[in-house]
């Protein structure tokens, strides 16, 4: 049975294609979206207007880019069916992301933030991509994912969907937004760090706070949280002699007994044990991104309790 990653849980780290389900309000998510109907019935809200999709067609939006779809009830061909492919370019690395081989792709990804509408017999190839897809962890699915960004981005888009201005600083005040508060955490890791410390900084108040965090990166903030002091944990753990209940403490745990619950919980080994397991790592190390790279491993799997 294939190993189901959901976009808005800790464990979504690449993609996730799934079947369209209406929501009543806009959406605001972190993730990339390609929307593909299969059926005619299928209308998107994107910003101020809406466009009732065609089949075969394909509609790339960028993240912050705030969309729903409805889907008719009564279509005269049967169920309105549409997918939807939600991704993100985190688990690839900068250093891929910003390399010459991905400049056609990124150039791609940077204009879906007006949201691009693909039309055409040239989309047959991406469609047949799309029906190979599956939610796994496997590396085919992978480079089937990087595969189908290779041939999207060499067709020109039939039009831009969002063509105001306003609407797309909005989107870009979002994006901003989120990276003000993913700063703030990471700098402050060692603090007493609180949603209504955070919602005080977007003058916010908690609870709309709470819903614009989990909405634009897919985890509750206590999760989120967590998570980045585990990260920071690990890679202390590797590159530092610190003794364990410093390195807890720098990174913002309240005791050592909750730094090693927390970090067995999402890396399954007690820090001691990841040190002792990771210490070849430390030769010739130069940067983080060795370290990363097995933190985006083990938790792929895992999530926070």
């Amino acid at each position: 049975m294939c190993q189901r990653v959901i976009a808005n849980t800790p464990k979504f780290l690449m993609f996730d294609l799934q079947k369209v389900e209406e929501t009543e309000h806009m959406i605001f998510g972190a993730d990339y979206i390609l929307i593909r109907p299969r059926t005619s019935g299928c209308t998107l809200h994107l910003a101020n207007t809406h466009y009732r999709l065609r089949a075969c067609q394909l509609v790339l939006l960028a993240p912050f880019n705030p969309f729903r779809l409805t889907l008719e009830s009564n279509h005269q061909a049967g169920i309105t069916d549409c997918d939807v492919l939600h991704f993100r370019l985190n688990a690839l690395g900068q250093t891929f992301v910003d390399s010459v081989q991905f400049k056609t792709i990124k150039t791609m990804l940077d204009e879906s933030k007006r949201g691009l509408l693909f039309e055409g017999i040239h989309n047959n190839t991406i469609h047949a991509l799309l029906n190979h897809m599956e939610n796994t962890f496997d590396f085919s699915q992978v480079l089937n994912l990087l595969g189908l960004l290779e041939k999207l981005s060499q067709l020109s888009p039939q039009r831009y969907l969002i063509d105001n201005s306003f609407e797309v600083s909005n989107i870009k005040r979002t994006e901003t937004r989120v990276q003000m508060v993913q700063d703030y955490i990471a700098e402050n890791l060692a603090e007493t760090l609180s949603v209504t410390m955070l919602a005080d900084k977007l003058h916010m108040a908690d609870s709309t706070f709470s819903r614009f965090f989990h909405a634009n990166l897919g985890i509750t903030f206590r999760q989120y949280l967590i998570e980045q002091r585990v990260r920071q944990a690990a890679r202390y753990l590797v590159s530092t002699d610190w003794t364990i209940a410093r390195i807890g403490s720098e990174v913002g745990f309240s005791s050592l007994s909750n730094f090693n619950a927390k970090f067995k919980c999402l890396l399954r080994v007690t820090p001691r044990e990841y040190r002792s397991s990771h210490v070849d790592m430390r030769e010739n190390i130069e940067s983080s991104k060795a370290i990363e790279g097995q933190l985006q491993k083990q938790l792929a799997d895992v999530t926070v309790s």
